[in-house]
C-alpha cells in the first residue's frame, strides 16, 4: 500500500507576553507575510491575548516544496496545542487559509473558534489576483505589489528584503492558484471581517459576501486605510477585537443592520412591544406573514434604537412632515423592507437613506422599468442581455430610493427626473439631474450585494466608513431578557 506524505505540523510563534488562562489569538499573515506582519499588535494585545503567529512555508529564503502550505498542517497544528476559548484571525490570503483552516478543524471534531477573523480577505468563492500573478518575474511581481496593494515603495530598492519575500510570495500564490472553493455547510461561528476604506484590491462591499458563509452572526467594520492596514492601523484593528460587538456610531461611519425575519420568530411575535398605532396596524393583515413581518419590523427598529441609547418608549415613533423619520436627536436612521428581509441604516451628524430589494421580477416589468428609468437608464437597459436586465434595474432602483429617503422627498420627486445611467457596478454613484432637482446631484450612492438582494446606501459626500452586521436569534432581545449564547 502507497504511503501517503504527510506535511509537519505549523509552527506558530508567541507574540505577546500574557497571564495564564488567556485568550488565544492564532494569526495567519497574508501572502509572503510573516511573524512581523503582526509587530503592532505586540503591545496593543500584550496582557490580554496570547497572540500566536502561523510561520508559514518559503519563509526565510528558502524555496518550499509544492503544496507546502497546507490548512490541514495548519489545523493539526491548532487542534494539538489549543485551549478554550480561542479565535483565528486571517489578513488577505490568510482569510481564506483561516477559512479553510476552521473548515478543518470542523472536520477533525475539535472544539470550534469562538470567531473567525477576516481583513482584507475575498470570500472564499471569489478569485484572488496573486493567484493570477504567478508567471510575473521578480521585478513585475514587486510592481504589482506596490500599485495594486500598497506595498512600500522602498521594496524596489532592498534586494536583502526582496530575497526573503519573494520565496514566501511564491509559496502562497501557488497555492492560490491551486486554491479551488468546495461547497460545505456553512460554519456556525461568528466571522468579523475588516476592510480598507481605500483599498483598491479588496472593495468593502465586497467582503460582505463572508456573511454568507456562517449560520452565527456577520459583522464588517470598515478602516481608513488601504490594503495592508495591519501596518498602519493594526492598533484600531486590536482594539475592536478586544471590545467586541459595541454601538459606539462615530461622525464617519454609517451602521447597516440587515435582519431575515423568518429567522427571528421570537421578535415576529413580540406583539406587546408595539406602540398602539401599530398593534392596531398588525391587527389588520389579513395574510399571516405580511402580519409577522410587520410586528418584527417595529420591533427590530424598537430594539435597534435603543442598542444607541435611543429610547423609543411605547408610543409612536417620531416623523419629520412628509414622514421621514427622527430619533429626536443627533443619529438619524433609514428603513427598508422587502419580504421578510429588512435593512437598516443609522448615521450621526448627516443624513442617511437606505432601500433593499430583493432579486425577483416585478409584476408587470416592462410598466416598472418605464416609471423609474430615464430615457438613457432605458436606452442602457434595452442594451443589456437578457439575464443582466434585472440586476440593472434594480441597482438603478434602489439608488434612486435611496436618495429620496435620504432627502425625505418620497413619492414627491419623480424618479425619472434623475439618473444613473453609465455608472458601473462596485462604484460610487452620483446622480445625473434636471435642473428642477439639481440639489440631489450632491448624494453619493453605495451599493451593498447581499446575496439574494440588492441594497443601496446614500448619504451626503464624502464618503462614510461601512459598518455592517446581521441580527441572529438572540443578538437583540427582549428588554430585560439577557440573550442566549
Amino acid at each position: 500500500m502507497r504511503e501517503q506524505h504527510v506535511l509537519p505540523e505549523t509552527p506558530f510563534a508567541s507574540l505577546t507576553r500574557y497571564p495564564p488562562g488567556a485568550r488565544l489569538l492564532f494569526c495567519l499573515p497574508y501572502a509572503g507575510g510573516d511573524v512581523s506582519a503582526f509587530w503592532a499588535w505586540r503591545q496593543a494585545f500584550d496582557g490580554v491575548f496570547d497572540v500566536r503567529v502561523a510561520m508559514l512555508p518559503g519563509r526565510e529564503g528558502q524555496v518550499a516544496e509544492p503544496g507546502a502550505l497546507s490548512p490541514e498542517s495548519i489545523a493539526r497544528s491548532i487542534a494539538a496545542h489549543h485551549r478554550t476559548p480561542y479565535s483565528i484571525y486571517g489578513h488577505s490570503m490568510g482569510g481564506r487559509v483561516a477559512f479553510e483552516v476552521v473548515r478543518e478543524l470542523r472536520r477533525l471534531g475539535v472544539p470550534a473558534p469562538e470567531c473567525l477573523y477576516v481583513g482584507a480577505a475575498h470570500p472564499p468563492e471569489h478569485q484572488e489576483t496573486l493567484g493570477r500573478w504567478t508567471g510575473l518575474g521578480d521585478e513585475d511581481l514587486i510592481e504589482e505589489l506596490i500599485h495594486r496593494l500598497g506595498a512600500p515603495a522602498e521594496l524596489r530598492t532592498q534586494p536583502e528584503v526582496k530575497a526573503l519575500l519573494v520565496p514566501a510570495l511564491r509559496t502562497d500564490m501557488e497555492w492560490l492558484r491551486r486554491y479551488r472553493f468546495a461547497r460545505q455547510e456553512p460554519l456556525d461561528i461568528p466571522i468579523v471581517a475588516f476592510a480598507g476604506a481605500h483599498d483598491g484590491e479588496v472593495a468593502h462591499p465586497t467582503m460582505l459576501g463572508w456573511a454568507r458563509h456562517t449560520t452565527s452572526t456577520f459583522r464588517l467594520h470598515t478602516l481608513d486605510a488601504a490594503h495592508l492596514f495591519l501596518a498602519t492601523h493594526g492598533d484600531q484593528v486590536a482594539r475592536t477585537i478586544a471590545a467586541g460587538p459595541q454601538q459606539s456610531l462615530a461622525a464617519d461611519e454609517v451602521h447597516v443592520w440587515l435582519a431575515n425575519l423568518e429567522e427571528l420568530p421570537e421578535m415576529c411575535a413580540a406583539v406587546d412591544e408595539l406602540s398602539p398605532r401599530e398593534a392596531a396596524r398588525a391587527a389588520r393583515f389579513r395574510q399571516e406573514d405580511h402580519r409577522r413581518w410587520f410586528v418584527g419590523r417595529s420591533v427590530l427598529l424598537r430594539r435597534l434604537l435603543r442598542e444607541y441609547g435611543i429610547e423609543p418608549g411605547v408610543g409612536e415613533l417620531r416623523t419629520r412632515p412628509g414622514g421621514k423619520p427622527c430619533t429626536g436627536t443627533q443619529p438619524t436612521y433609514s428603513l427598508s423592507q422587502s419580504g421578510g428581509l429588512v435593512l437598516v441604516a443609522l448615521a450621526t451628524g448627516r443624513e442617511v437613506g437606505a432601500d433593499l430589494e430583493r432579486l425577483r421580477p416585478p409584476a408587470d416589468e416592462q410598466a416598472f422599468f418605464e416609471k423609474v428609468l430615464d430615457e438613457r437608464e432605458r436606452d442602457e437597459f434595452a442594451a443589456l442581455p437578457e439575464e443582466l436586465r434585472l440586476h440593472s434595474a434594480l441597482r438603478t432602483w434602489t439608488a434612486k430610493e435611496a436618495v429620496l429617503k435620504a432627502t425625505g422627498d418620497g413619492l414627491r420627486v419623480d424618479p425619472a427626473l434623475f439618473g444613473f445611467a453609465g455608472q458601473r457596478p462596485g462604484t460610487t454613484w452620483v446622480p445625473e439631474t434636471a435642473p428642477e432637482v439639481a440639489r440631489l446631484a450632491e448624494w453619493r450612492v453605495t451599493h451593498l450585494p447581499l446575496g439574494r438582494a440588492i441594497a443601496a446606501i446614500a448619504v451626503r459626500a464624502p464618503r462614510f466608513l461601512l459598518r455592517f452586521e446581521t441580527v441572529r436569534q438572540g443578538r437583540l432581545v427582549r428588554p430585560g431578557v439577557e440573550a442566549a449564547g
